[in-house]
Formats: structure tokens, sequence, C-alpha cells
């Protein structure tokens, strides 16, 4: 009797079973699950600038849609070679399938699961039993870039990974088919984020020396030294990398010759002390409340931990071997973080980016080494409880915020579309009824207004990525820039209160605004000249037409006739 052929997918289901027999495989499963659901159980992400994101991605989308013929007339399409480009482009074909909130959703998971699959790739491209140490990196998942918005930031993490782990795994046999992939990912991760690159770059380049280093001293002390060695060495080596990096190298250079390495907040940096402080503390974890800082400590401790205990048993048993080097690049990412600006190239928070790289670098670092079975429990213990509570404190935070970003949202049906929207928020950070700050460092109701943009089909004027910086896909066109012809000064449209001249933009421009969305006005902000003048303009052009039912901290406005 013949049996039957098993199908294509019930060999795939077969190897998925296998490998979820595997505890360490089962956990890992169960972690992305779990971090999954705070995507997929409240209706918006809280953040500052994603919202932005996802509204540039419908402009994309919608474009050339002739019923949209209003974003023609505000914006232009950016043709350079951005580094900004991908995050938007996947959005925006995401839209073609799925509604704009579900496109933001699947976006974001996406990033959820390969963030801890990239890692798991770099480390057993080290040590194949080293897969357990990806446990380490889920409290890293929910940072602080992230609930900032940094969507393209945030996807060049796993990208950062997966090109690190394809050259640790090949960096010794760099074939021409493995040298054009190396390549493929470098130039991926230019469209994802320079900052990225950048640190990649400087990790491969550490770790090169550091291993041609190794080899030489090896050989001298076998007696076996020459010049060859080394020439071989810097063909085997470094020509590859040349190779694969030149491509992106001259795009990065086309980039800073349009864009200039200057900020206007190039001024904007910490003290060395206050540094010092967030990078021992992973200030980079701590996004809306200070508890999330109790979970970034502990985990902190767990790394200063883990180093001692591998340090201690390196020099007992006087082993060095050729990734050790890891801890050069961990050395070098913390100078770049101590020495780099804060903002250049008119990209800012610059030093909250850089606050994670010393800390994978650690990860990768402890990759490299045996581990008793002891230490690999307690390991997996401690890194569980505080991915638990650092989720369990999101959760909670997102599921607050929620209850508010509702109340924004509220009357965004009566927005008709091709209009214009003028959002002026006076509360960015939120309080609740008690005077309670809503958010530490993210302020989640900045750029809320990007979510009615995209849903409403609508042109909305605090859109920073148009108005504020040359280096993503849509512009608004000169002309009509309201954040030269509304805001009274440099992006005073977005300070809190706003400083803004909107009544008289029609008859300057030619443009037009017909709907003004007022958010979270303090009384204290009411006697404030710029308050004043806002309300006295919409007295004079605008009704009153909603306002929100449960908090009253939402009016929205129409142009009168």
């Amino acid at each position: 009797m013949t049996l039957p052929v098993p199908s294509s997918e019930m060999k795939i289901w077969n190897r998925v079973c296998v490998r979820l027999k595997n505890r360490e495989n089962l956990m890992l499963l169960i972690l992305i699950l779990a971090h999954l659901i705070p995507i997929w159980v409240f209706h918006s992400f809280p953040s500052q600038d994603g919202p932005t994101h996802i509204e540039n991605a419908n402009i994309l989308f919608d474009y050339f849609n002739p019923d949209r013929s209003i974003l023609r007339d505000y914006y232009i399409l950016n043709t350079r070679l951005e580094p900004t480009w991908l995050g938007h482009l996947v959005l925006a074909g995401l839209m073609y399938i799925v509604p704009t909130f579900i496109a933001e959703k699947i976006f974001l998971s996406g990033y959820i699961i390969f963030l801890p699959l990239s890692i798991r790739y770099a480390l057993r491209g080290i040590r194949p039993d080293s897969g357990f140490l990806t446990f380490l990196m889920f409290p890293f998942i929910y940072n602080y870039p992230l609930h900032m918005g940094f969507y393209s930031f945030s996807y060049s993490l796993p990208v950062f990974f997966f090109l690190v782990g394809y050259w640790m795994r090949n960096h010794g046999q760099l074939t021409l088919r493995k040298t054009i992939k190396l390549a493929l990912l470098s130039l991926l991760l230019y469209f994802c984020h320079i900052v990225s690159l950048v640190m990649a770059y400087m990790g491969i380049a550490l770790l090169t020396v550091w291993l041609i280093l190794f080899d030489l001293i090896r050989d001298k002390r076998e007696s076996r030294f020459d010049f060859q060695v080394l020439r071989k060495a810097f063909d085997r080596r470094v020509v590859p990398l040349i190779l694969a990096f030149l491509p992106t190298v001259i795009v990065v250079v086309m980039f800073l010759s349009w864009q200039g390495v200057e900020s206007p907040e190039i001024g904007i940096r910490r003290s060395f002390y206050w540094m010092l402080k967030d990078l021992m503390q992973m200030e980079s974890l701590v996004s809306f409340q200070r508890e999330e800082s109790f979970c970034s400590i502990g985990l902190g401790i767990l790394f200063a931990g883990l180093f001692l205990y591998l340090a201690v048993s390196k020099i007992k048993q006087r082993r060095l071997d050729g990734w050790d080097g890891l801890l050069a690049v961990v050395l070098g990412y913390a100078l770049i973080y101590f020495l780099a600006p804060n903002a250049m190239s008119e990209g800012s928070f610059i030093t909250d980016r850089l606050n994670l790289y010393p800390f994978f670098g650690f990860v990768l670092w402890f990759g490299v080494q045996p581990y008793l079975k002891a230490v690999k429990r307690g390991i997996l213990l401690v890194a569980i409880v505080i991915t638990a509570a650092s989720l369990g404190l999101h959760t909670l935070k997102y599921s607050e915020l929620n209850n508010y970003l509702a109340e924004y949202l509220s009357g965004m049906h009566l927005i008709e579309p091709n209009k214009t929207l003028l959002p002026l928020v006076f509360d960015s950070q939120g309080h609740g009824p008690d005077g309670r700050v809503l958010s530490l460092k993210v302020r989640p109701f900045l750029h809320v207004s990007g979510y009615i943009a995209a849903q409403r089909h609508v042109v909305e004027f605090t859109n920073y990525e148009a108005g504020a910086y040359r280096y993503f896909p849509v512009l608004f066109r000169s002309s009509l820039n309201p954040y030269d012809h509304i805001g009274i000064k440099d992006r005073s449209i977005v300070w809190e209160p706003p400083q803004v001249d909107f009544l008289t933009y029609a008859g300057r421009t030619g443009g037009q605004v017909d709907y003004v969305l007022v958010w979270g006005i303090q009384e204290r902000q009411r006697n404030l000249e710029a308050t004043k003048s806002i309300f006295q303009q919409i007295k004079k052009g605008y009704d009153l037409i909603y306002t929100c039912p449960r908090t009253g901290l939402m009016q929205l406005y129409k142009r009168k006739n």
C-alpha cells in the first residue's frame, strides 16, 4: 500500500510543530504574540509622530487619485533618494489591501515580529546555542524612539541585526554572491535610517580590524608572520566590504550633499553627567511614566551582572578569542553616544537613538560566551519577569491614553473630504482630571490629527514632515506651507500655545483653512496673548460645530460661509 505524499502545506506545518516542541521556541512565540496584543486590542497606538507617518503614506497612496486633487494643490512629491522612503512606501502599499488604521497595525506588528527574530538570527550565527539571549531584547521592543513615532528608525533595528548578523556568519568567506547580498542589506538599511547604518558600519569596521590584528598576533606567536598574511587578510576581509558598502556610501554622500550636516537644533545636547545617567539607566526604554525606569534599571543591572560574571570567567581561564572584539564595539558605540551631536542634517533625537546601541553590542558579545545551565535559566527567568512588567506597564498606559485619543478623534466624522484642517494643540502631553501629566516624555496628542487627515482625506496643516523638513517623501508647496504662512515664528504652529495667523491665510496665499480643531486648552493659557488672538480669529471666521462629550477637551470649528 502506497502512503500519500504529504502536501507542501503539511510539511511546513509539521516542521513548525517540531520546532514548537522546543520550549525555548515556544516561549519565544508566546512573548511575540503577547507583544502584539497592545497593537491589536486598542484602536490607536499612542505615539508622537506615528500619525504623521500614516498621513503621509496615505498622501502617497492617494496622490494621483482624480478625486483627491486637493493633495496635488498643497503637496509635491520629493523624488530624491531620501532615507525615509521605505517605511512610507510599505505603509502606502498596505493601504491598497487594508484600511488605513489596519495598515499601521500590520506595519507595527512586522517590527515586533522581526526585531526578536533578527537578534536571534545574529546570535545563532555566532554560536548556535546562544538563541536564549533573545529574551534579553524583548524589553527593548516598546522603546522611547518607537513611542516617539520614529517608525523608520524602529524598522532599521531588525535590519541592523540582519546586516551585522549576515556579516558575522560570512565574514571570512565573502564570495561575490554573498557580497551582493551584503550590499542589498546595506542599501535596505539606508532606506530605513542612517543612524543604524552608521552604527552597523562602525561595528563591522571595528570587528574587521580586531579580527585582522587577532590573526596577525596569533601568527606571530607561531613564528609564521609575514606581509603576505596581512595582504591576504586585507583581500579576504576588507576588499569585499568596500565593494559591498560602496553603493550605499555613494547614496549617503549624495544625501549629505543636498541636505547638509548642520541643523538649527545642533546646540541641543545634554551634559556628560546626564548622558552617563541616561546610559546607565537605559533611559531610551522610558517613555510615558517614571515607573518604566524600574524595568530599565533592572535590565541594566542584569546586563552589568552578566558582564561581570563573564569578565571574571575569562580572566580566570585566560581565554580570549576573535569575537571578544565585540567589547571594542561596545566601547565604540558608547563613545559615539557621548560625542555625537543630538541633531544634524535636520534630524534630531540622535542621542536617544544612540543610547540603545551599546546594549546591542553587549548582547552580541554575550552571545559568543558559553553558559552553565543554571546561569541560562537565571537569565531567562529575570529577563521574562522584566519583560512582563514592562509590557504590563505599557498596556495599562495605552489603555488610559486611548480614552483621550478617542475624544480627540470623536468629531472627525463631521469633517468633509477634500478640505483643510488646522489643529491647534495646547496640551500635547495630556493632563488627567486631577492635573496629572499623562505622558512623561512623549507628546502623544501633538500629531493625532494625522489620523484624521488619512481617514477623512483632508489636508492637515501641522504635517511636520511636509512643512518643517526637506527629507521626507511629501512636501508642502512653498507658497502654501503653513509652517511659513500660518505660523508667526519658526514652527510656532505647534508651540503651546500656538502662535498663528490663519484668518488672513487665504488672502495672502490663495489657500484656505476650512476647519480649526482646538485640543486641551488649559486655564492658565487662556489669558495669554497668543490664545486670545486664536479665539479672536475663530470668532470672526468660524462656527463651533462639535465639542467632545466626555472631557470637552476637543472643539471643532468650521469656516463660516
